[in-house]
């Protein structure tokens, strides 16, 4: 057996039933990994929100329940995706809002959870959420980095690292997309 590489920290894949109603249902892990092998493992079969969400048509159902996902998330493990999870209530998150190419998404969403595995974002991070929010003929995302600080010097720091990881091996016309900040209380 090859050796396997550990990660400094456990991570959990999450996902959004779009048709759920009852938001305590709605948010569920799809797994949890700690070694870099785990991670290709699941990541490699996971859909990617380019492929999954609204593409101005319709959304994809996917996997053997047919599920209609409207975000995923990767968060480390115990920490919910939700603002009252206490490892996030006294936070924020970074957010931008925007239409966006489904390739653009796809890569700015590889690089944010690559950079967050690979630690070369920042302890602070909780973890990456994209929400699509996309309508009619319009394909819209909401692309959010949860913090467990508040101080304006971390997210400072965070978001020029952020920027910097999530651009990396592309040049979009437009430049990185402009976040903003908000607090979860």
């Amino acid at each position: 057996m090859a050796e396997e590489h550990p990660l400094e920290n456990s991570w959990t894949f999450w996902h959004g039933d779009a048709l759920e109603k009852d938001w305590s249902k709605k948010i569920q892990p799809i797994c949890t990994f700690t070694t870099v092998e785990n991670f290709w493992q699941y990541y490699n079969h996971i859909p990617k929100p380019g492929k999954c969400f609204f593409d101005g048509e319709s959304r994809a159902s996917v996997g053997p329940d047919n599920k209609v996902i409207d975000e995923l998330s990767m968060f480390k493990k115990g920490i919910k995706p939700e603002w009252e999870d206490p490892q996030n209530r006294d936070g924020g998150c970074l957010f931008v809002r925007k239409t966006m190419d489904p390739l653009q998404v796809d890569h700015y969403w590889q690089n944010a959870i690559l950079g967050l595995i690979g630690e070369t974002l920042s302890p602070d991070i909780c973890g990456v959420r994209i929400v699509d929010k996309g309508k009619r003929d319009n394909t819209m995302y909401r692309f959010e980095v949860w913090l467990k600080s508040n101080d304006q010097e971390v997210v400072r720091s965070v978001k020029e690292k952020f920027l910097r990881c999530i651009s990396e091996g592309k040049d979009f016309k437009r430049g990185p997309p402009q976040f903003d900040w908000k607090k979860h209380k």
